[in-house]
């Protein structure tokens, strides 16, 4: 028991760390949108935003999930010292996030170029798109990620998204006053991408230096270097999260292609407003899969039971007041960062805001199934809903606007939800068996 507790009290401890970083970034974006779109107006913003998403997009769709791996065949390595095996690991996970940033180059600007010609944009708008594709392959750290994670050095990712939170609002905050137009506030946001990624390299490789005097480019000596199982599970972790990740993304274009750049701002800024009140209690998903990994390794079944319970308990007050929060304040937040006013808002964010609490709850549930081997349930179940999301979103916006798109988001989060909910019950079935 008095173990169990230790881990939890460790979970949430680590959690309140992170909270920091997500809630500077979270108030430095009601600013840099707010003043973004005074700046700009409703419709370039909105650009603005299927930009950012078409790239996004592109580095959603070829993230191969290297810090799972990393910490899932890794961490064994870090705790005793094996110098050798954690240069190893590391370096398979660096060589998959390399290749992983030429395939985001690629699927972006493939992606720019379909989705300019089915928008009508001009020649202007895809040079721009163009352009701003290039930095999607550093739009994701997940080697660096994994480090920081299996390393216990959580207090760094607060420095790094607190850094980047600013240096973007200064940005948009000098475009508002000197009245600039789209390509700077791409420029702006390109500039932080680029940011976040060389801080999260520069802690990551420091933190492996100082462990096991480690070299980025060894990593590129035994290219073909894979231990047994290795990527079946690589290929397992990616195919589940990208789905979950690009959905998100895929949402917002198929929103602007049917309703208009307009539209689809609005639906962005509502989905951010519900995503941000609920992304700091979102953050024990990436400190609660390094402690279930231990866990399994221990072959201590009814920990990761007991400690699964307590964090989705938790999560489930915090969600109801969340709820309440959102009635509360909703409508006035959303006034706050557009500074127009578009009827339904508060509807719109409280449908948003109940897709996310359940994404909270899949928190716990998601990372107890990868570790006890129900991987091929949710990339199963991942893919059908996926599948039946995509044109339902897009033919329930068409035929009843952002209300249909709200409401199509939410079923397909319950949906995913009720699948992790039908695995752990699977599990605590057959735990028995775990525990003999």
């Amino acid at each position: 028991m008095s173990g169990h507790s230790f881990v939890f009290r460790s979970i949430f401890r680590n959690v309140s760390v992170l909270a920091l970083g997500r809630i500077a970034s979270a108030l430095c974006s009601f600013v840099y949108i707010a003043f973004s779109v005074r700046a700009l107006g409703l419709t370039d913003f909105g650009l603005l935003i299927l930009i950012h998403s078409l790239s996004m997009t592109g580095s959603t769709l070829s993230r191969m999930q290297s810090w799972q791996t990393l910490i899932r065949f890794g961490s064994e390595a870090y705790r005793k010292d094996d110098h050798a095996r954690l240069k190893d690991v590391t370096g398979f996970c660096i060589r998959l996030d390399t290749y992983s940033g030429l395939a985001a180059l690629i699927f972006s600007l493939v992606a720019v170029q379909i989705y300019a010609a089915s928008a009508g944009w001009s020649a202007r708008t895809q040079t721009l798109a163009d352009l701003y594709a290039c930095v999607a392959p550093f739009m994701y750290t997940g080697w660096c990620n994994g480090v920081l994670r299996m390393a216990g050095k959580f207090h760094l990712v607060p420095i790094n998204d607190g850094s980047t939170a600013v240096v973007r609002t200064v940005g948009v905050l000098i475009g508002y006053i000197f009245q600039l137009h789209l390509a700077y506030f791409l420029a702006v946001w390109a500039a932080t991408v680029l940011l976040d990624y060389g801080l999260f390299v520069f802690f990551g490789l420091r933190t492996l230096k100082r462990k096991c005097n480690f070299s980025y480019f060894e990593s590129f000596r035994h290219w073909r270097w894979a231990e047994n199982g290795m990527w079946r599970f690589t290929w397992g972790v990616s195919a589940n999260q990208t789905l979950g990740s690009v959905s998100n993304h895929v949402a917002t274009l198929l929103v602007g292609k049917g309703l208009g750049p307009a539209e689809v701002a609005v639906f962005r800024v509502c989905r951010q407003i519900a995503s941000g009140i609920v992304t700091p209690a979102q953050l024990i998903s990436p400190v609660l899969y390094p402690e279930l990994v231990k866990m399994r390794d221990q072959k201590d079944w009814r920990g990761l039971k007991r400690v699964t319970g307590r964090v989705f308990a938790i999560l489930l007050a915090i969600s109801a007041a969340l709820l309440l929060t959102a009635a509360i304040a909703g409508r006035k937040l959303f006034r706050l960062m557009l500074h127009i006013h578009v009827p339904h808002t508060s509807f719109y964010i409280a449908i948003l805001l109940l897709a996310a609490v359940m994404s909270l709850l899949i928190v716990p549930l998601e990372p107890l199934l990868i570790v006890v081997g129900q991987l091929k349930l949710l990339v199963r179940a991942r893919t059908i809903i996926t599948l039946l999301y995509f044109p339902a979103l897009y033919f329930a916006g068409i035929d009843y606007g952002l209300t249909g798109a709200c409401i199509a988001t939410a079923a397909s989060s319950l949906a995913v939800f009720l699948t992790c909910a039908i695995g752990v019950w699977r599990f605590t079935r057959s735990s028995h068996t775990f525990e003999k």
